[in-house]
């Protein structure tokens, strides 16, 4: 079993999208993206908007190659939509590669009018039974029942959790339960996974003396988990907050690092761009006329891309390979013989899954064309 994170905090963005790879099957989990309208009084800056594009361009080739598409519940960051806002996924783009595979969602009941009319968006526009998954076993796992999306304090927001086994392996997704009700960290355990995959409480929210309940939860069911899977993922509303890095690292430091971030997990630094929003835009200041509504075509988003990765260089919020401005891979991207996915998803974040770094710390033989995935590019 194969699990990939394209889209999450830790990554840039908000989401829980995600991949696993069986022998046979090839099941997207949660094809979503979205990047906050407004945090602290700003639209998503630029280099926010231009990482949230390339992730998004991703989810979209990503769908074109699946058997199955779970979706934990219709929030705009969890799967596509209609009605799209420019920083989310839009229903349009994918509902071709939404009618070549099987839907596994949430179902009606217990839903609110907005989740409903988006899941029947989804079966309209592709034309496609969105199958209710609620309790059912298939071939590669089960869902459960519906759980919480946080605090039980609304008859219509809860979400599904997906359970996914092959070969003695059993992964669980659990998107935006926060951590907050132990009966659903009971069902997840129930399930004895290996890793799981969750988000953790937005302590940004939760911020009043009447929410110490719920941050004493989140952290007891968070080192219940911990206890008892080999690795545990924890992203999502967590992470948009300096808080809850904090949050996250203290944790980290009880369990050996067992506990990581998507990013992490992913073998790479992460970059909190919603947490650091704030921060974005004072350290790479908004050309003016160009701070009301990013999505006009007079915005140089190749410029603060660009611009972006070496601000939080300069800041210290990332480490790039320590090989990097050494590397081929560097020298062909700057004369554009490689488009810039690979230093952004590579050099630049430190992943350390990259082949030409594996083999450079071991000091064997690599040839300069040789791609960070391990591909030979004939025409380097």
């Amino acid at each position: 079993m194969k699990i990939r994170i394209l889209g999450a905090e830790s990554l840039g963005v908000r989401g829980l999208a995600c991949i696993v790879e069986l022998r046979q099957r090839k099941i997207f989990i949660d094809p979503g993206i979205a990047l906050g309208w407004s945090r602290y009084g700003f639209l998503p800056h630029p280099f926010q908007i231009a990482i949230g594009s390339e992730i998004k361009q991703q989810i979209v080739r990503e769908l074109q190659m699946v058997d199955d598409v779970i979706i934990s519940h219709f929030d705009g960051d969890h799967c596509p939509l209609l009605n799209a806002n420019p920083y989310q996924l839009s229903l349009d783009v994918v509902k071709s590669s939404l009618k070549n595979c099987r839907i596994l969602a949430r179902g009606l009941e217990r839903s609110s009018v907005v989740q409903q009319r988006r899941r029947n968006d989804i079966a309209e526009a592709t034309g496609c039974e969105v199958i209710n998954a609620e309790g059912r076993e298939i071939e590669f796992g089960a869902f459960s029942f519906p759980v919480t999306h946080g605090p039980p304090d609304r008859a219509d927001n809860f979400v599904m959790m997906s359970r996914i086994s092959e070969a003695g392996e059993t992964f669980v997704h659990a998107s935006d339960i926060q951590l907050i009700d132990s009966g659903t960290i009971d069902k997840i355990l129930s399930w004895k996974p290996d890793r799981v995959l969750v988000s953790g409480p937005p302590l940004y929210h939760y911020t009043q003396p009447s929410h110490l309940g719920l941050r004493q939860s989140a952290l007891q069911n968070a080192r219940r988990l911990a206890d008892s899977v080999a690795e545990l993922i924890i992203d999502h509303h967590l992470l948009r907050s300096e808080e809850g890095i904090r949050w996250l690292e203290s944790l980290k430091k009880e369990f050996d690092n067992r506990i990581l971030s998507a990013a992490e997990y992913m073998g790479r630094e992460p970059i909190y761009l919603e947490a650091w929003r704030k921060e974005l835009y004072r350290w790479l200041p908004v050309r003016a006329g160009e701070d009301d509504e990013f999505i006009e075509e007079k915005t140089d988003f190749c410029n603060y891309r660009l611009q972006g990765w070496n601000v939080l260089i300069e800041r210290g919020k990332i480490k790039p390979c320590r090989w990097y401005y050494s590397c081929p891979i560097r020298r062909y991207t700057e004369s554009g013989k490689l488009e810039r996915y690979w230093i952004e998803n590579y050099c630049l974040v430190g992943n350390k899954n990259c082949k030409r770094f594996q083999l450079e710390e071991k000091g064997e033989y690599h040839p300069d064309n040789m791609l960070p995935d391990g591909q030979i590019k004939g025409d380097l």
